[in-house]
């Protein structure tokens, strides 16, 4: 796990983030905390959706990985971050897990390991 900040003034501490999520998150995933702007220019030329988005997951695995490897982009400008931020980052982690919200059932799921991940990582938060 990589965690790269391309953000002016972040509200939250970088290493903090990083013992909070360490042996959370399984695979070669990077995590790029960005501002919304960069985040729309992505959307739009990947998705080509021209507008911001919280998250933007980018899968690089081959077919056959079994553990994730990609990229999870963030929106990084919020206060306080830490719980709202990790939701980002785990909800894109679950994404290239092959979680989806598509469908109901399937939403309640992902949503439910989110916020497990999240517990997880806050009780680090308070360890730190």
């Amino acid at each position: 796990m990589e965690i790269n900040t391309i953000l002016d003034n972040p509200a939250f501490k970088q290493d903090r983030i990083e013992r909070m999520i360490d042996g959370l998150l399984e695979g070669n995933v990077e995590i790029v905390i960005a501002d919304p702007g960069y985040i729309r220019v992505l959307n739009r030329k990947h998705r080509h959706i021209d507008r911001s988005t919280d998250v933007l997951s980018f899968d690089l695995a081959a077919s056959d990985e079994e553990r994730p490897d990609g990229i999870v982009y963030v929106d990084g400008r919020l206060f306080p971050p830490y719980e709202a931020l990790l939701e980002r980052i785990f909800h894109g982690y679950l994404h290239l897990m092959g979680y989806s919200h598509q469908e109901p059932d399937k939403a309640k799921i992902m949503n439910e390991s989110v916020a497990r991940l999240v517990s997880s990582a806050m009780e680090r938060k308070s360890l730190n």
